[in-house]
């Protein structure tokens, strides 16, 4: 089974011990009023891994380093793959579809010419130099892109990595124009990235001056082995190999693909291959993928809209001539219409609330069918079938019993739907549809068809042939757009008897989506890719996915998902900061406005697509969700007992020691020494820096600011550019305290992974269910009792979960019921080889610590009214203690791996405990952060919340003797000094 093996490379290392010329200075700075999500800078900090590993661990890089030693550096980091490359060798020969004999592969003879390796095959590690993202649509992959630019330019500058050239390639203008916008945004600040035609190449200078790097372009599918017209003869700029790659869209098949990727592979045979898409499938791209962060992470955390498969199918488009269903069709055409027209109401309502106006977007459908083509039977042209439909709800008469019936079995079709990958959301659309119920036709008119009278249907047509534009006499502006390849034959022969406004439109409609009156969009596989939009509310897949066309079907919902509550906001509204909701009337609102609703021909292909082709090994690593649901809901007396966290502001521009930039004495004096010689305008020019920057360097750049017991500095310019960041970040003080946030603080256990089938996957799940179980309450039993005697359960499964099951194991798991913990079960990788699992306790510190707790509890008692903890993973979790990390100048996060809380009367208590802080160099900086933050004169600071007075403490449990005395305190292993006030 494929599955992305370089990501579980990159995150079995420690980022925090790359050394400091490999980490990103500042690697959620995008630009000045843009900052990446946390998904992305994983992205970016599993790709520093990589590179690290591969151009310097074991076979570092060096200035005029022979050819030969890259093949040897392949060698070498083809070894982290184990024997998981077996299978993914490029043969001679390969198997035609249709006939079972051989023809010689295309692909192995571009590449055996370049890369010689055997006879009759090319091994794979003489491609392993790359790396893949597997990121959403709409999840930003650009942004991550250039921010990894910007890093190679870095590692180039200090001689890190060979100073090969940046080529993008991109397979269409639209997506060209927009990576030439996304830079031209990051080029407001630091690094300039220049974009120069690849033609250019070998004609073009290098006299670039300040801080400026030449990134190449093109577009990806005119690469070429010929030179004629668009394309372009790739050995001609080949360059010995020596490029950077950045492949967008990588996901593209076919032959011809499979050539240009070989083309791609060539010239960065040298360098470094890296491919951004959505929809991996190829193996040597799912191997090689770093990062994954597919369509289900995507929607699951908020960054997309909820999903929600219609149950009812579009059967009536499958008919052939002799059974077609007219009246079918039409219902259920006019059912994704009044699904429309609710969620344009609905975003309408949002809009005309207080302050609300610019939130959201204007919904949109978007209708995609598999022909379109005129010369066969109109009733097997899909797009003409659905356009029929519309027509005749759009011109004709809808009865109001015809309407009601239609709105009562969309209700039961969302009752009946499936919410993909969030089986809660239904309970959003159940808030709003009373507003579906209140709903007239003249409603869906006037939402849909922008007018609420019926009438006859004007055409528009545009300049270049490829659109068509519909409006109602009855309206001042166009509701629908077909666009296709070419329109004419479709005005010459189904549309002649329609009334057209103007022969010619310079201006395209679908260019100016975003801000056109235009709810429904028409059209075939040609224009799904290269476009971006918020819009999308509802798709219909017409005959599209019968065959799983899975590509298709994922880039196009990946499209439609995009969401955008607040301008430059892109997370659903109950992700982003509770004030920003402004109204309970918006929080009831917003859930069918942040809602895909798909209907499709075959509803099973396209969920199929969706969960993912297991088969092939697509999904890899997935979330078995069901501890989501377990959480503890802690009380006292009958009433939920509050769990809380510390709260921290930013402090910017208050310099005090916890941020002195640490540099040898030495390094300052030369600094200062580089700043004197180097005038503002030479500083603005060469190194792009702005006025208020230089300003900085020269005023702070002084042994007030400095600790100069650190480390020397060989390259001045690096050095600059980390003070510059420096400078620039917010110094993190105590606020008090806050309730934990279920959303954000401590997640990890809803994100428990497993790569196991589906068999497995069941048998763990029941042990997860049965270890669940405290014990059965009475209703719980009367439930069971009925499954039992339905025969949905076994007897002995009816014992078990009526009684209950503190422990269990499963493939070297232990899965625990600990009553006190914040979520059960808690599971334990206590042999360690249980590497099938992600985000469980699997240190042996962490596993050793539990066992000491829990022998002590069976003899002791903690004096509090009640206590509780949680497990803390350091990945995925936010409940953290700010501290500034000398030996690296970065402000960095310590997470304890435990978090615990206790109360008695008014007084409350939060211990946070690490079991691994015996390493003194580490453990000391740590414990300088909390005593800045918590402490008063060894002395616990007190805040306030309602009417208890909370204090923080911090323990580091393993008993070392040798702990510098200042630090001894903090130094235990002895569980009851948890539970001591």
């Amino acid at each position: 089974m494929t599955s992305p093996i370089l990501e579980r490379i990159a995150e079995s290392m420690n980022y925090g011990d790359l050394p400091e010329t490999w980490q990103f200075p500042d690697v959620d700075k995008f630009s000045e009023d843009k900052t990446l999500y946390d998904y992305q800078t994983s992205a970016l900090r599993n790709a520093a891994r990589i590179l690290y590993l591969y151009w310097k661990y074991e076979c570092g890089y060096s200035i005029n380093e022979p050819p030969r030693q890259t093949p040897t550096r392949k060698s070498i980091f083809a070894r982290y793959y184990g024997n998981k490359l077996d299978n993914l060798s490029i043969n001679k020969y390969e198997t035609r579809n249709d006939r079972n004999i051989l023809r010689q592969n295309p692909v192995f003879n571009i590449l055996s010419e370049f890369a010689p390796d055997g006879y009759d095959e090319v091994r794979f590690e003489a491609l392993i130099n790359r790396m893949g993202f597997w990121m959403a649509t709409g999840s930003g992959k650009t942004l991550v892109m250039v921010k990894l630019i910007e890093y190679l330019h870095g590692l180039i500058q200090r001689r890190e990595i060979p100073p090969h050239n940046f080529l993008i390639l991109a397979p269409s203008d639209y997506l060209i124009k927009q990576i030439q916008f996304t830079i031209a945004e990051f080029n407001q600040s630091g690094l300039y990235l220049d974009l120069v035609p690849l033609k250019q190449h070998g004609r073009l200078r290098q006299r670039r001056i300040g801080n400026t790097a030449i990134v190449y372009y093109h577009r990806s599918d005119n690469v070429s082995d010929v030179e004629k017209q668009a394309l372009i003869d790739f050995r001609r700029y080949e360059n010995d190999g020596k490029w950077y790659v950045f492949l967008d869209e990588a996901h593209k098949g076919g032959t011809e693909e499979s050539k240009r990727q070989a083309y791609y592979s060539v010239m960065s045979r040298q360098g470094f291959l890296f491919n951004f898409s959505a929809t991996f499938t190829d193996a040597h791209d799912i191997a090689t993928t770093v990062k994954k962060y597919n369509l289900e992470e995507f929607v699951r955390e908020g960054h997309g809209k909820r999903i929600c498969l219609i149950e009812r199918e579009f059967r009536s488009f499958r008919g052939t001539k002799d059974n077609i269903d007219h009246e079918e069709r039409r219902r259920i055409v006019m059912k994704s219409l009044l699904n429309l027209a609710f969620v344009i109401v609905c975003a309408n309502r949002i809009r005309n609330s207080p302050k609300s106006e610019r939130m959201y977007h204007m919904p949109l459908m978007l209708t995609l069918v598999n022909s379109v083509n005129t010369d066969v039977d109109k009733d097997k042209n899909d797009l003409w079938a659905f356009f029929q439909s519309l027509r005749e709800i759009a011109t004709g008469n809808v009865s109001k019993s015809y309407f009601s019936e239609i709105k009562k079995e969309l209700i039961s079709d969302w009752a009946e739907s499936n919410f993909m990958f969030e089986e809660e959301s239904r309970a959003s659309l159940e808030e709003s549809s009373a507003i579906l119920k209140d709903m007239s036709i003249a409603d869906l008119r006037e939402a849909v068809f922008l007018s609420r009278t019926k009438g006859a249907l004007q055409m528009i047509h545009s300049k270049d042939n490829k659109e068509l534009a519909f409006q109602l006499k009855t309206a001042d502006s166009p509701f629908a757009l077909i666009r296709i390849g070419n329109t004419s034959r479709w005005r010459n022969q189904l549309l002649v008897d329609y009334e057209d406004t103007t022969s010619l439109r310079d201006q395209s409609f679908f260019d100016e989506l975003e801000s056109s009156s235009i709810t429904i969009l028409m059209g075939s596989r040609s224009f799904f890719e290269s476009w971006d939009s918020n819009r999308p509310n509802v798709i219909n897949f017409i005959n599209i996915g019968v065959n799983a066309a899975r590509k298709f079907i994922v880039q196009s919902i990946g499209r439609g998902v995009r969401v955008e509550p607040i301008p430059l906001l892109r997370r659903r509204l109950e992700f982003l900061p509770p004030a920003l909701a402004n109204t309970e009337e918006i929080a009831r609102l917003n859930g069918p406005v942040e809602t895909l609703f798909i209907y499709a021909t075959n509803r099973k292909a396209i969920r199929f697509v969706l969960e993912g082709l297991e088969s092939e090994g697509l999904r890899g690593f997935r979330e078995i969700g069901d501890i989501a649901k377990k959480t503890k809901k802690p009380s006292i007396d009958g009433k939920e007992m509050l769990l809380l966290v510390p709260e921290y502001r930013e402090e910017p521009g208050k310099w005090s020691e916890q941020a002195k930039f640490s540099m040898s004495s030495n390094t300052l004096d030369r600094f200062r020494q580089f700043l004197d010689n180097s005038s503002d305008s030479l500083l603005m020019v060469r190194d792009n820096l702005l006025s208020t920057k230089i300003e900085q360097l020269r005023n702070r750049t002084i042994p007030r600011y400095i600790d100069t017991t650190g480390k020397d500095y060989a390259d001045l310019h690096f050095l600059q550019t980390r003070l510059i960041c420096h400078y620039e970040q917010k110094i993190k003080l105590a606020d008090g305290v806050r309730k934990l946030n279920d959303e954000d603080d401590i997640v990890h256990f809803r994100k428990i992974r497993v790569n196991l089938g589906q068999d497995e996957t069941r048998d763990l799940q029941k042990k997860i269910s049965l270890t669940q179980v405290d014990a059965a309450s009475t209703e719980e039993k009367k439930k069971l009792s009925k499954q039992f005697a339905d025969g949905e359960i076994e007897w002995d499964e009816f014992l078990d979960r009526t009684s209950g099951v503190s422990e269990s194991s499963f493939k070297g798991l232990k899965i625990k019921n600990i009553k006190e913990h914040f979520y059960v079960p808690v599971m334990l990788d206590e042999r360690g080889d249980a590497d099938y699992i992600q985000h469980i306790i699997k240190e042996k510190s962490e596993i050793e610590f539990l066992e000491n707790l829990e022998n002590w509890l069976r003899s002791s008692q903690p004096d509090w009214d009640f206590w509780m903890f949680s497990k803390i993973d350091e990945y995925l979790d936010n409940v953290h203690i700010p501290y500034y990390d000398k030996r690296n100048n970065t402000h960095a996060r310590f997470m304890p791996d435990f978090i615990f809380w206790m109360t008695k009367g008014n007084i409350y208590q939060i211990v946070f405990v690490d079991p691994k802080g015996t390493e003194h160099t580490s453990s000391t900086r740590k414990v300088d952060g909390f005593i800045k933050l918590f402490e008063c004169g060894e002395q616990p600071k007190q805040f306030k919340y309602n009417n208890y007075e909370v204090s923080v403490k911090l323990i580091l449990f393993n008993k070392d003797d040798s702990a510098p005395q200042l630090y001894e305190r903090f130094w235990s292993a002895d569980p009851s000094t948890i539970f001591s006030s």
